[in-house]
């Protein structure tokens, strides 16, 4: 589609358009179409996002406000948009932050990736020396950056800063000594800086206020974590108790809606909520104990990550600089100060990162296995979940009543939501995501469900054979335009949903569809079914089987 030059009759189109959808005939879509809707639209919503935070920061970088108004645009914002005057300044900063590098500028204005990863990654590229490197090595920079943020969350791009560096420009990546210095210049100014302070708001509450060196945060969060996830599983394990007094006759179903209500009300905490919680839990729990005010206590636990070779040299010497959990770069003075009082797990790497010996193999899931796990997956290995390792389950993916062994070629970490997504049923078959380990690595990923890469072969072929000419501003609004087939940006538009679309099996063009993966690395859909096992087929319960036995029986798998 060429550019609009004129801005008023494209916003005009944009506006007519979203005036004319029907949300109401939304209910008589079949679920197909009601995906590729919300898909459609949610990338468009993204992109107009991006649209406008590129003439904010036109708009910041001239400015216009100043001159039209009088006031600073930041303040602009807050007055016309009803935001405070730093969450202006925070959308003019976010807004310069997209616009730092053209590529992903451009990236974002497509579709491509969403305003969060453009910001994040506009932030990102600032942290590299951009004064010595060369326009290739900005641009394959952004590059790396853009297919990370495909598989990573906004914020966990600023953990790929390093490698994207080294992969773009490694004449500039800093040596292993340079970055020992650096973490141990960066663990001075924040134990330089670290606070807390603390005060009455007059209104019946203290406020907190401070900040504390990456380490001792993480372990802090940690253990906040651990109290409101128990707070999570107390309130789930009276829900389960209320169901069975309730199946068992010992309440009465009103009995049992009323008791689940007031369970719901304590349920309802937000997250932050949650850790005040916690943080008060905690204390209660401290102070219970004889070891205030002792220094002493149960030590920390350090899990430090060093290569085989690395170790062997580090033998005949001091340690000279580890990585913490959570890829936290950790000097080596810090680290001979924590190892004096901390109970130490090794975990030796081979030269090709495999693990070699996490400690003695028991038949449940030992502290070894699990710290192990941690190591290797980091986290729930569901694409997209940021869950931590800390609040993640051990799964078998060949379970443990279908002859599973609790070993780490047989364990995966998940959320305890994807948990029940990835647990396979034991007597009804589920089209549903799987875990497969891959041949070469060995780590372990999901593949998604048949039927969604249908949909997205659907959604693909759909795309190619109904889309509308984007160039005709009366198809966009009534929806009648043809599909040109000689037009050689038409299959690169954005997916649109389109009436009574069907996959057709026979179509050639389909095989080709059905093809998903588009980075280097990621798996054929087709082939995966190759990794997996097939599961043994246990006896069929009987008719008479009550369904919501069956559900807690299935709840309880999922936590094995």
């Amino acid at each position: 589609m060429e550019p609009v030059s004129d801005f008023w009759a494209a916003t005009r189109v944009i506006s007519q358009a979203l005036d004319g959808l029907d949300h109401a005939a939304l209910s008589a879509m079949p679920d197909t179409e009601k995906v590729q809707a919300m898909t459609c639209l949610r990338t468009l919503a993204r992109r107009l996002d991006t649209s406008a935070r590129v003439v904010t920061d036109a708009v910041a970088k001239s400015c216009a406000t100043e001159r039209a108004t009088g006031l600073a645009l930041s303040d602009f914002l807050a007055k016309e948009e009803g935001r405070s005057s730093s969450q202006g300044i925070g959308e003019v900063h976010r807004a310069s932050a997209i616009t730092a590098n053209g590529t992903v500028r451009d990236a974002a204005l497509a579709g491509t990736i969403t305003p969060d990863h453009a910001v994040a990654i506009g932030q990102q590229l600032r942290q590299l020396p951009l004064d010595e490197m060369s326009a290739d090595e900005k641009n394959a920079a952004a590059g790396k950056f853009i297919d990370a943020a495909r598989t990573t969350a906004p914020g966990q791009l600023s953990r790929r800063t390093a490698s994207v560096l080294e992969a773009a420009a490694p004449r500039l990546a800093p040596s292993a000594a340079d970055r020992a210095a650096r973490a141990a210049a960066l663990r001075r100014q924040a134990e330089a800086e670290r606070k807390l302070c603390w005060g009455s708001d007059d209104h019946g509450s203290i406020w907190f206020s401070g900040k504390v060196p990456e380490l001792e945060g993480r372990t802090i969060i940690g253990a906040l974590q651990a109290f409101a996830e128990k707070g999570r599983q107390a309130e789930r394990a009276e829900l389960d108790a209320l169901k069975v007094q309730r199946n068992r006759g010992i309440i009465t179903t009103a009995r049992y809606l009323t008791l689940r209500k007031e369970v719901d009300a304590r349920g309802a905490r937000t997250t932050a909520q949650r850790m005040a919680d916690a943080l008060v839990d905690a204390t209660h729990l401290l102070a219970s104990t004889d070891l205030i005010p002792s220094a002493g206590g149960q030590p920390p636990r350090i899990v430090v990550t060093i290569g085989y070779e690395d170790m062997r040299k580090s033998l005949q010497g001091l340690i000279d600089a580890g990585t913490f959990e959570g890829e936290v770069p950790v000097d080596a003075g810090t680290l001979r100060r924590m190892c004096c009082d901390a109970e130490i797990l090794p975990i030796v790497l081979g030269s090709d990162s495999q693990i070699m010996d996490v400690g003695r193999s028991e038949r449940l899931v030992t502290s070894a296995i699990r710290r192990a796990l941690e190591h290797r997956d980091g986290g729930c290995i569901y694409e997209g979940c940021t869950v931590p390792a800390a609040l993640c389950q051990a799964h078998h993916v060949l379970p443990w009543w279908a002859g599973g062994r609790t070993q780490l070629s047989n364990l995966v970490l998940v959320c305890r939501h994807h948990h029940a997504i990835v647990e396979p049923g034991r007597y009804r078959d589920r089209d549903q995501p799987r875990v497969v380990f891959d041949s070469d690595t060995g780590r372990p990923r999901v593949v998604e469900p048949d039927r969604s890469r249908v949909y997205r072969a659907s959604a693909q072929h759909d795309n190619r054979v109904g889309n509308p000419d984007p160039g005709e501003n009366s198809a966009l609004l009534t929806g009648r335009a043809k599909p040109r087939t000689d037009d050689p940006d038409h299959q690169e538009s954005s997916a649109q949903p389109t009436a009574g679309a069907q996959l057709r099996t026979d179509d050639p063009d389909h095989q080709e569809s059905s093809a998903q993966p588009t980075r280097p690395g990621d798996p054929d859909p087709r082939e995966s079914s190759a990794h997996l096992s097939p599961l043994p087929s246990p006896p069929r319960p009987p008719d008479s089987l009550d369904r919501r036995s069956e559900d807690a029986d299935q709840r309880q798998e999922a936590l094995v």
